[in-house]
Order: structure tokens, then C-alpha cells, then sequence
């Protein structure tokens, strides 16, 4: 029983090695399409019962830190900085480039933050190189524009005028120097700013005050020549020489460079100068005036001791008269004596550190228009005298008013009536006489050395006669002739 068992036991062992070994053996397609079959039967088995596990993802990608306040400010300081140092001026289109490159940055940040930290690190480093290229474009320039405005200054004589002021650009200048020399741009430029506009201001006010001086020297030379030309070396001797004295003391004063006390002096030379001119316009004024009312007043008096003819024919006697007794009640007045102190505003000079303050002034004269005295035609030839007095009259209380030309004016009408009355004059009467030779004419009787001794002043005796001679070159014997005075 028990051997037969044994035998059964090795007989499946021996079975089962024959299956395995036909299976791992290939004979034919069949064979291998039941292989697959049950290879591929068996993962899915598996499958249900064990999942094969799922292959690991890749770790993900760190996040990109965003651009920071820092990273912006950082790069728009530099491209500030730039343009503090004038690139914006010196260098436009690198600025410009700059600033659209610093915009773009930022506006990258959002998007790709390390790319926008690269390119505004790239801004910063190309602002601060120019930055540096600008600053030294602006040592050449600021050198050379000191040098310029240094030789203005000097050419307007700033350094003997203006000593302090001028050092004080000196020493701002090698300030300037100094800060930019030790780096230290910022301040070097602001120092450097401070010094050009301190030389400006010194060159503008200092020109103001040279132009003040040359139009207050010029003003007192023409009030000194107005005063000459009314001849106030006659009229106002002390004026004069008051104003010639302050004026010499101010130029002096200029040449030495002494712009204060040459203003002093000047304006006080101008002030005696316009006295002088005024005081010597009115005595001269007065003088003529009395020179022609006295001449007038004695042209009347001799006409008011003449006899003359009416055109009627009628002789009328003389009037003598004398203006002495009217001028002692009405007394001439010295107008000179009120000639008012000359008041003139000090020339004020400019301060040297002060802005620019323009004036201007315009002064004008009004001319006066002369009259033409004519005699009125309807005058009696008897009233002609008593025109030309009254006239005299009015004149003597214009003079007294200070209206010399009016005065004058009148003193001319006076003489206009006197000459009218005196063309009416009878001096003598002559008789005209016939003669085989060198009978009587008028030129004749004219040329008679008892009569005028000038042949040619026979129209005198032809006009006071004409009445009775129709003709001047027809005349009888017998003829009583009227013949005024010379």
C-alpha cells in the first residue's frame, strides 16, 4: 500500500516538470499565442490584487523673489544723480535712453523680477558712468565760463572798484576746486553754481553803477555848459566855480577808483551846476529884458519931444514924457534872489549783490511861439505914442512878475508904435527951390548936408509928404516939404 503510494506521489512530480518544460519551450505560433495568453491574463490579476506603485513627480521649481523697493529706488537714484550733474543737458539722448531703460525695469518686475533686477543693476551702473562723464563735461565747461566771466569783470576794472566783491568770486573758485578735487561732486558743483552767480551779479551791478557815474558826469557837463552858455561867469560867477570845483574833485575821486565819493562829489557838482545855469538864465534874462525896456523907455521919450504930421496934413505938438516917475512907483524886482536851492535826489549806487532793478525817464520842453507885433492900420498917427507907453506899462509889470518874455514882448510892441509915430515926425520943413543947375528933387534935397547927407534916405521925406507929391520924381517950387527926423 504504501509503495504504491510512493509511486503515485513521484508520477505527478514527473508530470508536473513535463508542463513546465513544454512551457518554456517554443515550438510553433500556437504555442506562443497560449503563452501570451496567459501572460498577459496574469498582470491583470496581479493588478486587482497588488497596483503597481506610480512613478515619483519632479520637485517643483523654487518661486522668484519680487523685485524690491530697494532694487527700484537704487536705480532711479543713480539715474537722479545723472541728471543732477546736467546729463539731461550735456548728453540728452544718453539720458533719455536711460530713463526708458529705468521704466521698463520697473515695469518688467512684475512679470520677470530677476531679469528686471539684471537690467536695472546694468541702468545703475551706466548712470553712474554718466554721471561721471557729465561731471567732468561740466569741469570744462564751469572752468571755461569762469575764465570768461573772470575777464569781463576784469575788463569793467572789478578787481580796483570792487576789490572785496571781486576776491569774494576768487575765493569761491578755489572752493569749488577744492570739493570737486576731493570728489565730493555734489557740493563742488553747488559751490561752483554759487561762484558763476556771484560773479554775475557782480559784473551786472557793478556796469549799472559805471553807466550811473557816466550819465551823472554827463548830466553835470551839460548843466556846467548850459550855465556857460548863459554866460554865468558874468551872471553867477560863484555857482560856476562851485560846480567846476565838485566836479573836478569827482572825476578825481572815479580815476582813483573811488566810485562813493565820486557819485559825492558828482551830484553836488550837478546841483551847483543847475543853480548856476538857472541863476545866470535869469539874470541874463532879466538883463535883457531891462536893457530892452530901458532902450524902449528912452526911444519913447525922445519920439514924445517930436512935433508931428497928420495925415490930414495937420501939424500936432509935442508930449514929452518920462518913464523914470513910473518905474518909481513900480520899483524893479532882483529875480535872481529867488532862485530856489536846487533839490536832486542822491544817485543812489547799486549793492553789488543785489538783482536787477531797470528805470527809465523821459523829460521834455515845450516850445513857445513868437508873436509878429504889427500896428493896427485904424490907429490915429496923435494915439501911436500913447500906444507904445502903455505897452511900455505892461511890459515893466511883466518883467516885475518874472515873465521876462512876455516883457520883452511887450517892450517890442511899444517900439513897433514908437517907430510909426516917429515915421510921422516933423524935425524941420524946407522949401523946394527951382535952379538952372541942380535944381531941387528929393533925392537932392535928401543928400543936402543940412538935411540927412544921404541921398539914398529920400523915400523918408517922399512917405512924409505924400499928401501934397503924387509922384516922387515930380515936384514944384514953392512946395513947403515936411522932413522927418533922421
Amino acid at each position: 500500500m504504501s509503495n504504491n503510494r510512493r509511486l503515485s506521489i513521484m508520477a505527478i512530480i514527473f508530470a508536473a516538470l513535463l508542463i513546465v518544460s513544454f512551457t518554456g519551450c517554443k515550438t510553433t505560433p500556437e504555442a506562443d499565442t497560449e503563452t501570451d495568453t496567459v501572460v498577459t491574463e496574469q498582470p491583470a490579476k496581479d493588478a486587482e490584487t497588488k497596483p503597481e506603485p506610480a512613478e515619483p513627480a519632479e520637485p517643483a521649481e523654487p518661486k522668484a523673489d519680487p523685485l524690491s523697493k530697494k532694487d527700484i529706488e537704487t536705480a532711479r537714484k543713480a539715474v537722479q544723480q545723472a541728471n543732477n550733474a546736467g546729463a539731461n543737458t550735456y548728453f540728452p539722448k544718453e539720458y533719455r535712453s536711460l530713463v526708458s531703460r529705468l521704466n521698463k525695469g520697473i515695469a518688467k518686475g512684475k512679470t520677470d523680477p530677476d531679469q528686471a533686477r539684471k537690467d536695472l543693476a546694468k541702468v545703475k551702473t551706466d548712470a553712474d558712468a554718466l554721471y561721471k562723464k557729465s561731471m567732468n563735461f561740466w569741469k570744462e565747461k564751469y572752468a571755461e565760463t569762469f575764465s570768461r566771466n573772470d575777464e569781463a569783470l576784469k575788463k569793467i576794472e572789478a578787481h580796483l572798484f570792487a576789490e572785496r566783491e571781486y576776491q569774494k568770486t576768487q575765493s569761491l573758485h578755489a572752493e569749488a576746486l577744492a570739493l570737486t578735487g576731493k570728489g565730493n561732486f555734489s557740493a563742488g558743483k553747488s559751490k561752483a553754481d554759487e561762484t558763476l552767480e556771484t560773479q554775475r551779479r557782480l559784473y551786472h551791478n557793478l556796469k549799472e553803477n559805471i553807466r550811473y557815474v557816466d550819465i551823472l558826469k554827463r548830466d553835470t557837463e551839460n548843466y556846467i555848459q548850459d550855465a556857460e552858455d548863459n554866460e554865468a561867469f558874468t551872471f553867477s560867477p560863484e555857482e560856476l566855480k562851485m560846480a567846476e570845483t565838485a566836479y573836478q574833485q569827482g572825476i578825481s575821486a572815479y580815476q582813483n577808483y573811488d566810485m562813493q565819493t565820486s557819485v559825492r562829489s558828482l551830484t553836488e557838482a550837478k546841483r551847483q551846476a543847475i543853480l548856476a545855469a538857472r541863476t545866470s538864465a535869469v539874470r541874463k534874462k532879466q538883463s535883457e529884458t531891462d536893457s530892452l525896456m530901458t532902450a524902449t523907455q528912452r526911444r519913447i521919450e525922445s519920439a514924445s519931444e517930436l512935433q508931428i504930421l497928420t495925415e490930414e496934413g495937420e501939424v500936432v505938438a509935442a508930449q514929452p514924457w518920462n518913464g523914470n516917475e513910473f518905474l518909481a512907483n513900480n520899483p524893479l524886482i532882483d529875480h535872481a534872489k529867488f532862485v530856489d536851492f536846487v533839490e536832486i535826489e542822491d544817485t543812489k549806487l547799486k549793492e553789488l549783490t543785489a538783482p536787477v532793478n531797470a528805470q527809465s525817464g523821459v523829460s521834455e520842453d515845450i516850445p513857445i511861439d513868437d508873436e509878429t507885433t504889427q500896428v493896427k492900420a485904424d490907429t490915429q498917427e496923435s494915439d501911436y505914442l500913447l500906444m507904445a507907453k502903455d505897452f511900455w506899462q505892461r511890459g515893466v509889470y511883466a518883467r516885475n512878475n518874472g515873465d521876462f518874455d512876455l516883457a520883452q514882448d511887450y517892450f517890442k510892441k511899444a517900439q513897433a508904435y514908437t517907430e510909426a509915430y516917429e515915421s510921422n515926425a516933423v524935425s524941420r520943413t524946407y522949401t523946394v527951390v527951382r535952379r538952372k543947375v541942380a535944381t531941387d528933387c528929393l533925392w537932392r534935397i535928401s543928400d543936402r548936408t543940412d538935411i540927412y547927407a544921404d541921398a539914398y534916405l529920400w523915400p523918408k521925406i517922399w512917405r512924409a509928404n505924400r499928401k501934397i507929391i503924387q509922384n516922387p520924381d515930380l515936384i514944384y517950387p514953392g512946395q513947403i516939404l515936411v522932413i522927418p527926423p533922421k
